[in-house]
């Protein structure tokens, strides 16, 4: 599934952005110690007296050459927030796109596989007479049914975990949130909130840099606070529902295929009958 392959290249900057957060909390600045100075300066060969950017917590030495400043910002208590920030975007932008191209990818086999069973939002899709038209004029009109449905479920925003539930019905996925949990492990109702409370976060901080509004707190630079653990167990809460809808799909996906093959086999025999 391409879709699952685009997600993982996608999603894996957020998990990025959590790395090196981890990496870097706690940076202090030092002082450099002579001994230190001098076989920096020897491996760049440079001048004794080069200044040198030097921090360092219990991970990582971070060592620079002075036109290549470390921002100071780095060692502020929440001056690494911003990474965390990124990552909720990152994350929340790459579930929302792994739905809309498994649409995209499958939702032709739907149109194929399904005419007479299909959700209600495809049934009560509207063609006007151009789009009804234009898709007489293809070889293939299914394509064309294709293009139509992908321009009324066009790519969006995720509001609500409903968005995934209504594409995962026009897979023919009726049970979506029933069918993952013993996949995920996790209670859908649990797996709902984690997104849900990305997706808000990922629109407070698009739309208001994640200043808080009033009455809410706010930390020491006037921004709402974020932390590790509440970040990465929302961002790994996505992961795993994603990989577990990519089970789901792939079932559903392959019964339609099935459902194809049968079609097409059946009208074969009826067409080798006539002509007996």
């Amino acid at each position: 599934m391409q879709a699952e392959h685009l997600f993982d290249q996608n999603f894996a900057v957020s998990e990025s952005l959590i790395q090196l957060y981890e990496m870097f909390q706690g940076l202090t600045r030092p002082q450099l110690s002579q001994q230190l100075r001098l076989a920096i300066c020897t491996e760049w060969q440079a001048p004794e007296n080069l200044h040198v950017e030097y921090m360092v917590n219990e991970k990582v030495s971070v060592i620079a050459r002075a036109v290549a400043r470390v921002p100071q910002s780095l060692t502020y208590d929440g001056g690494l927030d911003f990474l965390l920030r990124q990552a909720v975007i990152v994350a929340s932008t790459s579930v929302e796109s792994f739905y809309w191209d498994v649409l995209r990818e499958n939702v032709l086999t739907v149109v194929r596989a399904r005419r007479t069973n299909a959700d209600d939002s495809i049934k009560n899709l509207k063609l006007t007479v151009g789009d009804y038209i234009s898709a007489q004029e293809y070889e293939d009109p299914d394509l064309r049914i294709k293009q139509v449905i992908l321009k009324n479920f066009e790519r969006g925003t995720l509001y609500t975990h409903q968005s995934i539930d209504d594409i995962a019905k026009i897979l023919t996925v009726r049970t979506f949130w029933n069918d993952i949990e013993p996949i995920c492990g996790e209670k859908s109702e649990i797996l709902k909130k984690h997104i849900g409370d990305l997706i808000t976060r990922r629109n407070q901080i698009a739309h208001r840099a994640d200043r808080p509004v009033d009455g809410e707190e706010a930390d020491a630079h006037g921004l709402r606070p974020i932390q590790l653990a509440w970040t990465n167990m929302r961002i790994q809460s996505a992961k795993t529902l994603v990989k577990a809808s990519v089970a789901v799909f792939k079932k559903a996906i392959e019964r339609l295929e099935q459902d194809i093959e049968t079609s097409r086999e059946h009208e074969l025999a009826k067409r080798a009958a006539s002509r007996k």
